[in-house]
């Protein structure tokens, strides 16, 4: 269930009173009945102090009173949003404008959110308490209220939700009604959900051009004399690199941490998860082909067996996403393809036929074997599970849904189907919740790989999926794992940089977004402001591994050897418990530039330079070399691909949640951050075989290094663009 936790600020006693009325009692309670009285008294908490910023943000005159607020893909930052309204309207604020997304689905999600939340009755009077809710789409029929309804609700102290389009056809009839009405008793405040879509300016010329929302919404803060205004997303890049025309540039930063059983990229990008199911480019082209794609049909038997473990489980609904083109054609070409896979597994099915093309109890339990680990297998024999499969009222529930413009048809009902198959682009991507996703099918990416912040919205995958991900599985392209687990470490390190300018130890314009190791670029370059520059902290990662034995056991000889000559001592850098993290020596330039040098096979191979590396020591005095702990001097466990990359050196901290952490991770231990310091990694190999099973390979166990070099790599920064 959803929980957050925002990070505490410095402010917290800036003598801002904040009231917690009727309003905040009615949703936090409601907050308790959903998330639990520990995730409720976080968002209460929280939230209570982002209004307290954003007020002492608000009464700044140096300042500008755009705040941004940023989580997680699907992580439910709207939970969030409720209290903050409901905070809002308790502290004099009568009126909240919504951004409530790009299509009609997302405008009426959003509407529908907030009217259950606040108890909203369709048929609004000024009887009750509750507050009234008016939306705005492309269409005529909609905001058909009067100016004389809106000064009347005002004075008669009702909050009103005016939930709009994020489109310039649908913000400008709100701000028609917004520069007629009398504002003597308005105090209003916006939220602009997914800010970074849309909203922002695409024009060339920005300090005198303005595209036409971006023009709708800087209208409307001038309609409202320059309100609060709250940019809401999970993918921030653009925002951040705001040039000094923009209207919408933040001025302040507040996390919304995902709490207890949300799964994201670390879950699936960062550790030894199993998670990924590896595809190949011939599949891609085989889809766009038209040709039934096998790792497409093993992707399906995932599905439909993981869906019969939920279904043991208790949990009578799944879904499945195939994301694979933007094309509308090409989803229509797909959806032919599974639909009749799947109505020929219900026929077999109404026939008693176990052993078609498509219902091979063979070709299932080989998916069973391969592609779900011993835990899931010792708690459910196959032939429990088959018999759920196999059962014509389970099957005949598997739904699939073309979730784009020309799908209109199957998506009737939506919301009460069990088992459901989603296949589409752009609809399947950012502000589209998937509450019981398995499976994954995902294999678009841009040739030029693209920008950050769309890709990493295309991971739906991410959400709250802690009681069944031993279930889940992306099949995706070695290309795209690898990508996503880059995408995963610089949002580690970006979240790190909020934290800092939450807590006042840093500026906005000085946040750097790592780009070495990924050719993804940050953000589009029409709406942000950005450069790169080679300097800053960093750790260079060993990516890959020795595989030919002799020149393994010569490598690690030369590491026992050197280690030997020095007395290695214990340090708790990285830990919050005083425990030791790892042992470390000081060790002279000299004798680290003779193994680095003597190690070539090492240190000449991506990403590191030995020449330069070399030159960089020579500049130095001792360093710091640190012997990472491992099993017991067997070494630590790490999957590489089949070209002999690791999948991740480092690992993370033991807790998502900083302040319970005992381990901080990897990167943090540290023993001078002024200057090298050399991390050396004992690993033991895994490699999956032909079956799909991850084998231990003992005889390549390898030191493998971290280095961590400062003012080292390159960033994007803000600037002007290269």
């Amino acid at each position: 269930m959803e929980q957050y936790v925002i990070g505490k600020s410095p402010s917290e006693t800036t003598g801002i009173t904040v009231i917690q009325g009727k309003y905040y009692e009615k949703i936090h309670m409601k907050h308790i009945n959903s998330y639990g009285e520990y995730g409720a008294t976080n968002i209460r908490d929280n939230i209570t102090s982002t209004f307290r910023e954003a007020m002492l943000q608000f009464n700044t005159a140096q300042k500008n009173n755009n705040m941004l607020l940023v989580g997680k893909v699907q992580s439910g930052k709207t939970s969030n949003l409720e209290l903050f309204t409901a905070i809002a309207f308790d502290n004099g604020y009568n009126l909240v404008v919504i951004y409530g997304g790009y299509d009609n689905t997302l405008l009426n999600q959003t509407t529908s959110r907030f009217r259950k939340t606040f108890d909203i009755p369709n048929e609004m009077t000024y009887a009750d308490e509750s507050p009234v809710i008016f939306s705005s789409d492309d269409s005529a029929q909609l905001l058909t209220v009067d100016d004389e309804i809106i000064e009347d609700l005002l004075e008669a102290n009702k909050p009103i939700f005016i939930i709009s389009m994020k489109r310039p056809a649908a913000m400008k009839k709100v701000n028609d009604l917004l520069s007629r009405i009398d504002k003597t008793n308005l105090k209003a405040f916006i939220i602009d959900d997914e800010g970074d879509q849309a909203s922002l300016n695409t024009k060339k010329n920005k300090a005198v051009d303005a595209s036409a929302t971006y023009a709708s919404i800087v209208a409307m803060k001038k309609y409202l004399n320059d309100p609060l205004y709250l940019s809401v997303t999970a993918t921030p890049q653009a925002l951040i690199f705001q040039d000094e025309y923009s209207k919408l540039r933040p001025d302040s930063i507040r996390l919304i941490e995902p709490g207890s059983g949300y799964c994201g990229a670390d879950y699936y990008h960062l550790y030894d998860s199993g998670k990924i199911e590896l595809i190949d480019s011939e599949d891609q082209q085989d889809l766009t082909d038209g040709i039934f794609a096998e790792s497409l049909k093993r992707a399906l038997r995932h599905y439909l067996i993981a869906s019969a473990i939920m279904y043991l489980r208790g949990l009578k609904s799944s879904e499945m996403i195939i994301h694979t083109h933007r094309n509308v054609s090409d989803h229509d070409t797909i959806y032919r393809m599974v639909d009749s896979f799947i109505q020929d597994i219900k026929n077999q099915v109404e026939f008693e036929d176990t052993e078609g093309l498509s219902f091979s109890k063979l070709e299932f339990s080989m998916i069973y074997d391969t592609l779900f680990d011993i835990n899931v297998r010792e708690e459910f024999d196959f032939e429990k599970i088959w018999s759920v499969i196999s059962n014509k009222k389970f099957i005949s529930r598997v739904y699939l849904i073309l979730k784009n413009s020309a799908g209109q048809v199957t998506q009737a009902n939506e919301a009460l189907r069990k088992y459901k198959i989603y296949i589409g682009g752009d609809l399947l991507q950012r502000g589209v919740t998937f509450n019981n996703l398995v499976t994954t099918y995902f294999s678009r990416w841009a040739k030029d790989s693209g920008n950050m912040d769309t890709n990493l919205q295309r991971a739906r995958w991410f959400g709250y999926r802690v009681k069944w991900i031993d279930l889940c599985k992306i099949f995706t392209s070695d290309t795209i794992a690898r990508e996503f687990t880059n995408l995963s470490e610089i949002e580690t390190d970006l979240w790190e940089q909020f934290n800092s300018i939450q807590s006042g130890e840093m500026q906005i314009d000085e946040i750097l977004i790592r780009a070495d190791n990924t050719k993804q670029k940050p953000t589009r370059r029409n709406v942000a402001n950005y450069t790169t520059v080679s300097f800053r902290n960093k750790w260079i990662k060993q990516r890959v591994g020795i595989f030919d034995k002799i020149q393994v056991k010569a490598n690690n000889a030369l590491v026992d050897n050197l280690l030997s000559s020095y007395t290695l001592i214990d340090t708790t850098a990285g830990r919050t418990d005083g425990a030791a993290s790892a042992k470390y020596a000081m060790i002279d330039r000299e004798s680290l530039s003779e193994l680095i040098d003597h190690m070539q096979a090492v240190f000449d191979l991506e990403p590191f330079e030995r020449k330069p590396l070399i030159d960089l020591l020579e500049s130095s005095g001792q360093i710091p070399v640190i012997l990472m702990k491992d099993r017991e001097g067997s070494g630590r466990k790490r999957s590489f691909y089949n070209d002999n990359k690791i999948y991740a050196l480092q690992q993370g901290a033991d807790n998502k949640d900083i302040s319970k952490a005992t381990f901080l991770g990897d990167s943090q231990v540290i023993i001078d951050k002024d200057q090298i310091n050399i991390q050396i990694h004992k690993i033991l190999p895994m490699k999956k075989g032909s079956t799909g099973t991850a084998n231990e390979l003992t005889d390549f166990t390898q030191y493998m290094f971290a280095i961590y070099v400062p003012k080292e790599k390159k960033y994007f920064v803000k600037g002007d663009p290269d």
